[in-house]
């Protein structure tokens, strides 16, 4: 019938029964206007964590931007600086110094003998270890070396040794006289590692290229090898 209503009864205890009578057209417009309500708060909030993830990678290209441009500056200046110091060279004699430094290189990689790239940087992960946070401080006569070792096996605890092995600029491998006992470990979850190696016995800090990390399990098998440039992990520390 087009005169039919629906009767809204409201109960309480301590007051009589309340009826109200409502039309269908208004209780549908109700209905929609929640479910319109509904569908705008939802759209709201997926609006307002769309902006949040753009301004969060838009913030992050902003950062690489300026870092690029402080990095830009910082080679210009250089460049600039180079340029006033060749000015005020003479032109002959500048020619004569390119020429000797041209053949002192020459001879240099003429004797120099070649490096196993593959054998310095070889890496090991056999996914039971992980290693995170490689940092270091290098002073007169030591290395002061701080890491986060993971246990990613999560069924069970990890035991093993951890060492380290000296790489020179010229590719030579020297051992680091560490403390077993500071690099020993046995970890359910997680473990920060703390030691101090001394410079290998000649060699000056100079030298030294690289950091050999090297983690054997219980059973003496390697399960974990990289290698850390030194300008890296101090340049971090």
């Amino acid at each position: 019938m087009s005169d039919s209503k629906y009767s809204v009864l409201f109960m309480r205890d301590d007051r009589d029964v309340t009826r109200y009578r409502v039309s269908p057209f208004w209780l549908r417009m109700f209905l929609f206007s929640q479910i319109f309500l509904l569908l705008c708060a939802v759209g709201g909030i997926y609006m307002g964590v769309r902006g949040l993830r753009v301004n969060s990678a838009l913030q992050s290209e902003n950062r690489s931007l300026e870092q690029r441009l402080v990095d830009a500056e910082v080679r210009l200046e250089r460049l600039g600086n180079m340029e006033k110091i060749l000015e005020s060279y003479d032109p002959a004699e500048l020619q004569s110094l390119l020429s000797a430094a041209t053949s002192e290189v020459e001879e240099k990689k003429e004797s120099r003998p070649e490096v196993d790239l593959n054998r310095i940087f070889v890496r090991t992960d056999t996914r039971q270890v992980g290693v995170e946070n490689m940092q270091a401080k290098l002073t007169k006569s030591k290395l002061d070396v701080t890491f986060e070792l993971n246990n990613l096996q999560s069924s069970k605890s990890m035991a093993g040794q951890a060492d380290f092995i000296f790489l020179t600029k010229n590719g030579t491998a020297l051992a680091a006289k560490t403390n077993k006992n500071d690099l020993s470990f046995q970890i359910q979850r997680f473990k920060r590692m703390e030691t101090s190696i001394p410079l290998p016995d000649g060699r000056d800090k100079n030298d030294l290229f690289a950091l050999r990390l090297v983690i054997k399990g219980k059973d003496g098998d390697v399960i974990f090898a990289e290698t850390y440039p030194l300008y890296h992990i101090l340049a971090s520390s």
